[in-house]
């Protein structure tokens, strides 16, 4: 369920008539006051309109980074991911392409219900006939009506669409000031769904689960650093599925280099998923650890980032196939509320 959290956004708020923001052209003249709202890189961005300025980049870039923040978004994310494992000879290479709508929610004057859609669409090495064998570990199957035909070519390429994920995460309008340092830290609690909506059994859980969420961070000047836990049980579908009871852990640690244009927003950092499968016997933890680089870049008046990044899984499971590398692509363009 990797994700980058709540960022970029529908490009229907580009058509609404009358609308101020940063992606009109600026005033002739602008207040006095600009200049010092345009450098406060945590202030509310309607604030900043609201007194005729217009937000910089490198308030974007900063708004980008806060998982709980006022923007409606859908990013892009793609993984090249190699598995390794017993049984199944050289590498293998799966891929996934994956949309995440985003948007908030108005839970009065200061709370807000940041929505999270996860739409996954996965191609796999391995045949689909694996997909009804209940009880499948590293060395038995307990039942599994179609290996016959999976024995056949087991690594015969799977796609389609996985199992869609809701996570819904009540938060703070107002995040709290680190006056010592001039950072900001950022939280919200909630709940996570996970539906069975893939295309193929060996693709998806077959279960309904449901669970926990939480985010919570530091956003400073120049370094962030964030952990978006969730845990789904299954509560329901198919019967002869295994069970689920499934952790994954997403943390991110950037660091924006000094000197770089600010506008540009650039960071350096790493933004894995540990997984842990509490139902898997054996090995049940992965464990990644990553380096990737992101900037801000104008597409017309529409700020876009691109990230890019490398995990390596230095905890893995050795008796089972599992991930080892993973190179990972964002494109996220960025509308925040204010302008609608």
């Amino acid at each position: 369920m990797n994700a980058r959290w709540m960022i970029a956004a529908a490009a229907i708020g580009m058509a609404v008539a009358g609308t101020r923001g940063y992606a009109q052209e600026p005033p002739a003249t602008k207040p006095a006051a600009c200049a010092a709202l345009e450098q406060d890189l945590f202030i509310d961005l309607k604030e900043v309109v609201k007194a005729g300025c217009t937000p910089s980049m490198a308030q974007i870039a900063k708004l980008l980074e806060n998982p709980v923040a006022n923007f409606v978004a859908i990013p892009l994310q793609y993984d090249y991911i190699t598995v390794n494992g017993p049984r199944i000879g050289d590498t293998k290479v799966a891929h996934r392409l994956q949309m995440t709508p985003t948007f908030p929610t108005k839970l009065g004057s200061h709370w807000s219900l940041i929505n999270r859609v996860v739409v996954p669409f996965f191609s796999i090495p391995f045949n689909k006939a694996f997909g009804d064998c209940v009880g499948m570990t590293a060395s038995t199957i307990s039942s599994c009506p179609s290996f016959p035909a999976a024995l056949q070519d087991p690594f015969d390429r799977t796609s389609g669409f996985g199992d869609m994920v809701y996570v819904g995460a009540v938060a703070p309008k107002e995040s709290i000031k680190v006056e010592s340092t001039g950072g900001v830290l950022i939280w919200g609690v909630g709940g996570t769904a996970m539906f069975p909506t893939a295309s193929e059994e060996v693709l998806g859980t077959g279960k309904y689960s449901l669970g926990p969420t939480g985010v919570f961070g530091y956003l400073g000047k120049q370094w962030t650093a964030a952990v978006f836990p969730q845990h789904w049980w299954s509560v329901g579908g198919n019967g002869n599925r295994s069970d689920v009871n499934m952790t994954n852990i997403q943390y991110f640690v950037f660091w924006a280099p000094p000197g770089l244009d600010p506008d540009a927003g650039w960071r350096i950092g790493m933004s894995p998923n540990i997984s842990i499968n509490w139902e898997a016997l054996g090995d049940k933890v992965t464990v990644p650890i990553g380096l990737g680089v992101s900037r801000m870049v104008q597409l017309g008046p529409l700020p876009v980032n691109i990230d890019a990044e490398v995990d390596y899984s230095v905890i893995h499971p050795g008796d089972k196939p599992g991930s080892r590398w993973n190179v990972r692509v964002y494109i996220t363009a960025v509308i925040p509320t204010f302008v609608f």
